[in-house]
């Protein structure tokens, strides 16, 4: 039996892919610093590693901004990174690396935070973080203005806008 293709179906494939854009066409082009949150949880890098997981045990985040006195974006520290120093006995052996093991060391947040976390500036568009975000697999991206950190973006955000339009337009 032959599958059912485009040419059988005379513009139903235009008219579903006119459905789904339906609500995002529109909002491609706003800039993020309309979406984006700005009441941020950051923490200094100099801040010891107890205050780094009490901050993780009472907010439900899953990254953690690293900010240095300037109030510059110097790192970022994930859950897999809490993870890895807390349960550092039960980590398998090939996720043993030298990193994991000067983490697993490190006395405050710049010891043990990832270096060099992807920024966007506050004038990109909608469209510009939803393209970097689909092609990198990144959940969220944190947003800098003059080397300053100024909010984070996530998906969640972006859904939430492009749903709220549809439901606008419907």
């Amino acid at each position: 039996m032959k599958e059912p293709s485009q040419k059988d179906y005379p513009g139903e494939a235009e008219a579903f892919f006119e459905s789904i854009v339906r609500g995002s066409e529109g909002c491609l082009w706003m800039t993020i610093e309309e979406l984006m949150t700005r009441d941020l949880v950051t923490v200094n890098e100099d801040a010891p590693v107890e205050e780094v997981f009490s901050l993780f045990a009472k907010n439900p985040y899953h990254t953690l901004p690293v900010v240095n006195k300037k109030g510059e974006l110097a790192g970022v520290i994930d859950l897999d990174t809490v993870l890895e120093i807390l349960l550092l006995c039960l980590m398998p052996r090939a996720k043993y690396t030298p990193l994991a093991a000067r983490r697993s060391l490190g006395e405050n947040a710049k010891e043990i935070m990832i270096t060099h976390p992807v920024t966007i500036s506050l004038n990109s568009t909608l469209k510009d973080v939803s393209d970097l975000m689909m092609k990198n697999r990144f959940d969220r991206v944190y947003v800098s203005e003059n080397g300053k950190l100024v909010g984070i973006i996530s998906k969640r955000d972006l859904v939430k806008e492009i749903c709220r339009r549809r439901k606008m337009e419907a």
